[in-house]
């Protein structure tokens, strides 16, 4: 039987999953609630032949809705013949990624330029010409989301050009939990595995073009799942309690370890290249906090600080050079747009700011193009601007005039429900519990706090004052955010320029993780900040 995608043509010996058949032949789906069939954002549709009706299907879709050959991707299985066609397909290639700052400014003030390589006076074309016997290095940063990478002059720390892409393993799921159900109970651990190390080979390939000398180094940080994928680790440790890794320390690698049978392994600029993967602080704050936390600074400081990494998973930190609590509390599906009615990830069109004066909307997009969905940064926004038009109680709950349809931001097109609001109170609730467990557990007030530092993509996208109006950032550390951006290259370029393994294991063991789970005021301090 034949199978038409998009138009292109398939043949297949058996019935197999639709979802199989995209990742056999390099279709790029996303799967934000990791195939369960809960999101229903994976919408398809049968212009010819016909496909079994599922029980998710007749969730999401009308009759009318059915009949006309909608159906959700991620559980349509292909018995025969049949031509599908996506109803959309979000080019999630252009995730908006934070620039990098240097090391050395990266406490101090936000980011005010995107080129990094032109605000450190540095050219990133390929023509550029760099000094004889310049020492060259490369910083990976392996997100759930996207790839950074940034090829470094080794002994400055100093970016020469940059990549960005999309950590195509998103296919299997949008989260860790995701990741590692697929990895555990699919049996797809060498199918991420390969789809991490082509999407490194192609930024690495992108990288060399501006480089005119041999590669010294590789060094990749990331979370600590990403790291046992990159590996081809067991990752049963990591699904069950006491979430157990099969390594946290720092790992030295060759090229051809790093890459399998890539063609690269072979390349002149990469042959003697050592490659170090970052040591990781536990099951769930791995080594891409280290990373930041390294570059921050947050291990030299003498007052507390905290650490914030706002992104699938939020990660944070609170202390000093003498000790460090972290921990981490699940957020992603608000603030990656996964379960949101009209969610998108923080892709161009996706709706970012929002304002709303005298009843009317007003918003703006990422990159100003046409609206395709509301990121997390978005939710933020409206949610503020709400509560301050009193549109919604202190509990989250719409007033009558839009507690039936939500808000529409663009009429017919994009709306803010009362689902979305409460999946935004959930993720709300667990970061702002994390924070006051965690600055208790250190012996700290919210007063005393030095500064927060608020890492990573979604973090670098917020309006802080509105995010503060929304409950998201503590009020009284309002006046007192550093925007890092991108904090895991940073501190990874940092880690180039001075190579100081036994610093940051010292670090780590001055590290205590608190977890969310176990602490008695954990469930009522989630509940009271489940409100405005």
């Amino acid at each position: 039987m034949q199978i038409k995608i998009n138009g292109q043509t398939i043949s297949l010996a058996a019935p197999e999953p639709f979802l199989s058949i995209l990742r056999r032949e390099k279709i790029y789906f996303p799967l934000y609630c990791g195939g369960r069939g809960t999101c229903g954002k994976c919408r398809i549709r049968i212009t010819e032949g016909s496909l079994p009706i599922t029980t998710e299907d007749r969730q999401f879709f009308s009759e009318d809705e059915l009949k006309a050959g909608y159906r959700l991707g991620c559980r349509a299985v292909i018995t025969a013949s049949c031509a599908i066609t996506f109803e959309k397909i979000q080019r999630e290639d252009g995730f908006y990624v934070p620039p990098v700052q240097h090391a050395e400014s990266l406490v101090r003030e936000p980011i005010q330029r995107q080129n990094t390589a032109e605000a450190y006076g540095v050219k990133s074309d390929k023509d550029s010409r760099m000094p004889d016997k310049v020492s060259l290095s490369i910083a990976v940063d392996i997100g759930s989301t996207t790839l950074v990478m940034a090829l470094v002059h080794t002994d400055s720390g100093k970016i020469v050009t940059e990549y960005r892409g999309l950590n195509h393993q998103r296919s299997y799921g949008t989260d860790v939990m995701a990741r590692i159900k697929a990895a555990v109970e699919d049996g797809q651990e060498q199918a991420m595995q390969a789809l991490i190390r082509q999407d490194l080979a192609e930024g690495i390939v992108s990288l060399l073009k501006s480089a005119d000398a041999p590669i010294e180094q590789i060094v990749i940080a990331g979370n600590t799942t990403m790291l046992h994928l990159l590996r081809g680790y067991d990752c049963r440790g990591l699904s069950a309690w006491p979430f157990q890794p099969v390594n946290l320390d720092f790992e030295e690698l060759s090229t051809a370890e790093l890459l399998g049978e890539s063609p690269l392994v072979e390349n002149c600029l990469l042959k003697q290249t050592k490659v170090t993967l970052l040591a990781g602080i536990s099951a769930f704050v791995g080594a891409d906090i280290t990373a930041g936390l390294w570059g921050c600074g947050m291990n030299r400081n003498e007052k507390p600080y905290l650490f914030l990494d706002l992104g699938t998973n939020a990660e944070m930190a609170v202390g000093n050079r003498e000790r460090m609590l972290v921990s981490s509390a699940a957020a992603g599906p608000a603030f990656e747009g996964g379960q949101l009615s009209c969610g998108t990830g923080s892709i161009p069109g996706a709706v970012r700011d929002v304002r709303i004066q005298y009843g009317l909307v007003r918003y703006e997009t990422i990159g100003r193009k046409p609206p395709v969905g509301i990121c997390g940064s978005g939710l933020v926004s409206a949610i503020s601007e709400m509560r301050k038009s009193r549109m919604m109680d202190n509990t989250g709950r719409l007033s009558p005039r839009y507690a039936s349809g939500g808000l529409e931001i663009i009429p017919g097109k994009i709306v803010i429900t009362q689902a979305d609001i409460r999946e935004y109170q959930k993720a709300r609730a667990a970061i702002r519990a994390g924070l006051e467990i965690l600055v208790e557990n250190a012996g700290y007030r919210m007063e005393e706090i030095e500064a927060l530092e608020l890492a990573g993509g979604f973090g670098s996208q917020l309006d802080i004052a509105k995010a503060a109006g929304a409950g998201l950032i503590p009020e009284k550390l309002a006046e007192r955010v550093h925007i890092l951006g991108n904090a895991v290259i940073a501190g990874l370029c940092m880690y180039i320029q001075r190579p100081d393994q036994e610093g940051i294991r010292r670090m780590i063991q001055h590290t205590r993780e608190i977890s969310l789970a176990k602490q008695p005021k954990f469930t009522k301090t989630f509940l009271n900040f489940s409100c405005f």
